[in-house]
């Protein structure tokens, strides 16, 4: 599991900020590790499951995901929606 390690500085600040304590800290610093490092093509694939199930049809959805890789804090690279559409079904 990828965790996302802190100074010691830092993390004391977010403990002394937030009510969490230590424990819930750690645990949330793994989930956005392992948010955070997936490659593309894994986001995509999810990304793309998501959206299908929330109603969205492909169109949208390549639309949203192109979008989406812009976006993000890692961004991937600029996708066209063939790679995209091709990420998903290969």
């Amino acid at each position: 599991m990828a965790k996302i390690y802190l100074d010691e500085q830092f993390k004391f600040y977010l403990l002394s900020s937030y009510p969490i304590d230590e424990s819930l800290l750690d645990h949330l610093l793994e989930d956005m590790g392992e948010y955070f490092s997936k490659d593309v093509r894994d986001f995509i694939s999810l990304r793309h499951q998501e959206l299908h199930r929330e109603g969205m049809k492909n169109d949208q959805i390549y639309g949203q995901i192109q979008k989406e890789l812009k976006e993000r804090r890692f961004a991937g690279p600029d996708m066209s929606i063939r790679q995209i559409r091709r990420a998903i079904y290969g």
